[in-house]
């Protein structure tokens, strides 16, 4: 928690004039003096954007955190080009903070400085700073493909027509040892269906939901725990080719919306679809990319490039207000990275030199994140913002053995007993001829000696390359489950590395990330049904999305809906269960049951003979 400082007499926010002016886009300011500024604000309020930053967005809030209003006092804000800026203040839900929400946008290449009744930063009479950036367009770019293409029709369902998720195949079942659980995917599939799944061991479907717009996608599906409670999360964007525009979902048992977080500070690019991580505290860790004006020439390119920055925000759920921020760009040069920052090909797309796609909190409440394109894993200190150490890339702070070497990484996690997990992808463009493989990996971390070895590794017998995308999620029994990002598989492993089962899209289809985790689904809306006369025979069609706990199903069929009597019941046989009665009665309803026989939901009476209406997406 940041130290409260005594209140002192209100400065002026004069002398603007007298201040050095940032070039913004170059490295006029040093890393080393940044590296000062913030660590003297360690001592005072921690303030976001913070000190020194040249990256902040033009439509940015000030968040303050370790104050309240009163001990704050007034607050002066002042642009060099846009002058002084009135706002409202905006408490954190957590109490332990504040927002400024100026009442209009800062201009692009100005820097902005801000005052208050206690000390925020090292510059002068106690105040902080901060750029306002230039951005540039943001185009997407190639991060990979999709290695297969589609044979496989997808599933159709009688009592849910709306839904045609792809047919999933599981080529080694589950063996003992096998961890508890269903299998969590967003499921992408070329010239299909997109949606977020819910699969069994058996490959069958559980729960299947549609995005509200057509075109756009679910990525990161997963269960998380929020207000002590588990839920499902997701995001839901457009994207172009690695970049996601879009927000977040939080959802309850009963698959209803509790929550839904957009990005803060007026970043036009919206939500990132890599990442979204929510935290005991009542918030969430996402990601998000900007282009920018940037001086590409530290790695070859042009001195008037642009570049995609990376951008950690931390999102106070109850209120959307920003209580941590931080820019790749402000601290990794574009000189980290591994891919061509100029082409004579594509000159005008900014440089994504950075590629992040994963964000972590570890015990002691630092930042660990990776990116992609500088094949490495970052430790960010909360307080300061600066970059503790590297994991891998050009400049680690690690000695990496040949073997423990990785490359396009996704998805590294922070362990209570000091190891770290990643997925290596290891391979985009693999040499003609050349094996390669992506695997699983767990390093064990000693802060001490700065030594990192490779404990565990986990490759698939088939030894699968995902040239993209990609996780490895450690399971509480000590097994790991993986996605293999672009290709098709998600398999489970002993903590041995024995396969213990693994499933898999039909060709051309796969997800973001792909979990286990155990799941009860409760929800609100009713059963589905519908019936079909043939040959005077009828059959009933019952199937409940979402439903975790259908044992059976209780056909009821009369005059009337409101004169229905129990003609049949049937053991589920998957998302949908087909049920032959014999009866010609007008309507008929169904009943979930579960294992003790008692009913859990109860579908509306329909009309037999008639087709069924296609429900609303996203049920």
């Amino acid at each position: 928690t940041a130290t409260r400082l005594s209140r002192r007499a209100l400065i002026g926010a004069t002398g603007m004039a007298g201040l050095a002016t940032l070039t913004v886009g170059t490295a006029s300011t040093t890393t080393a003096s940044i590296a000062r500024a913030r660590l003297q604000q360690a001592d005072s309020v921690l303030v976001y954007p913070a000190h020194g930053t040249r990256t902040a967005s033009a439509a940015t809030e000030i968040s303050f955190r370790g104050v309240t209003e009163a001990e704050l006092g007034p607050v002066y804000v002042t642009g060099t080009i846009s002058g002084g800026h009135a706002g409202i203040m905006a408490p954190h839900a957590d109490g332990n903070g504040v927002s400024y929400l100026p009442d209009s946008d800062f201009e692009p290449g100005e820097r902005v400085t801000v005052r208050a009744d206690i000390p925020l930063g090292p510059a002068a009479e106690g105040a902080m700073f901060f750029d306002i950036v230039r951005p540039a367009k943001l185009i997407g770019t190639r991060s990979g493909f999709v290695i297969d293409d589609p044979e496989v029709e997808p599933q159709t369902f009688v009592s849910r027509p709306d839904l045609k998720p792809p047919v999933m195949e599981i080529t080694t079942p589950p063996a003992p040892g096998t961890a508890p659980g269903l299998v969590i995917l967003g499921s992408k599939v070329k010239d299909g269906q997109y949606g977020t799944m819910i699969l069994d061991n058996d490959g069958e479907l559980v729960w299947y939901s549609l995005p509200p717009v057509p075109d756009y996608e679910f990525h990161d599906v997963r269960v998380q725990e929020y207000q002590g409670e588990p839920v499902l999360t997701w995001s839901v964007a457009t994207t172009g080719g690695g970049f996601g525009q879009g927000h977040f979902v939080i959802a309850n048992q009963a698959y209803e919306h509790v929550a839904e977080v957009q990005a803060g500070n007026g970043y036009t690019s919206g939500g990132d679809i890599h990442e979204f991580l929510l935290t005991p505290d009542g918030t969430a860790l996402i990601i998000l990319y900007q282009a920018v004006d940037w001086d590409l020439s530290p790695a070859g390119g042009s001195s008037y490039g642009g570049a995609v920055d990376g951008v950690v925000q931390e999102i106070e759920i109850a209120t959307g207000r920003v209580v941590f921020e931080w820019h790749c760009l402000d601290h990794i040069g574009v000189e980290e990275s591994y891919i061509a920052i100029a082409s004579s090909e594509t000159p005008e797309r900014p440089a994504d030199y950075v590629h992040m796609n994963s964000v972590e909190v570890d015990p002691e409440g630092n930042i660990i994140v990776s990116n992609r394109h500088t094949f490495a894993i970052y430790k960010i200190s909360r307080q300061t913002g600066e970059i503790m150490w590297r994991l891998g890339g050009k400049r680690s702070d690690f000695a990496l053995s040949e073997e423990a070497r990785f490359a396009w990484q996704h998805d590294a996690r922070i362990h209570a007993n000091g190891e770290l997990s990643l997925f290596d992808n290891h391979e985009v463009n693999p040499p003609e001829g050349e094996v390669v493989w992506s695997r699983g990996m767990v390093f064990d971390l000693d802060e001490e000696t700065m030594t990192a070895t490779l404990v565990r590794e986990y490759v698939h017998p088939d030894q699968i390359l995902g040239t993209s995308q990609g996780n490895m999620q450690v399971l509480p029994n000590g097994n790991v489950f993986i996605g293999w990002g672009s290709d098709p598989n998600f398999s489970e492993f002993s903590p041995d590395g024995e396969l213990l089962f693994n499933g898999r899209f039909p060709e051309g289809g796969n997800s973001y990330r792909a979990y286990r985790a155990p799941w009860v689904g409760e929800p609100a809306a009713p059963p589905d049904i519908a019936a079909k006369v043939a040959g005077g025979a009828m059959t009933v069609y019952a199937s409940w999305n979402g439903a975790t706990e259908v044992a059976s199903w209780r056909v009821l069929a009369g005059p009337a809906p409101d004169n229905l009597a129990v003609v049949a019941t049937a053991d589920r046989t998957g998302f949908e269960t087909a049920i032959e009665v014999d009866t010609t009665a007008d309507y008929v309803a169904a009943e979930a049951l579960n294992a003790g026989g008692a009913i859990i939901g109860a579908s509306v009476a329909i009309e037999t003979g008639v087709p069924p209406a296609t429900p609303v997406a996203g049920g």
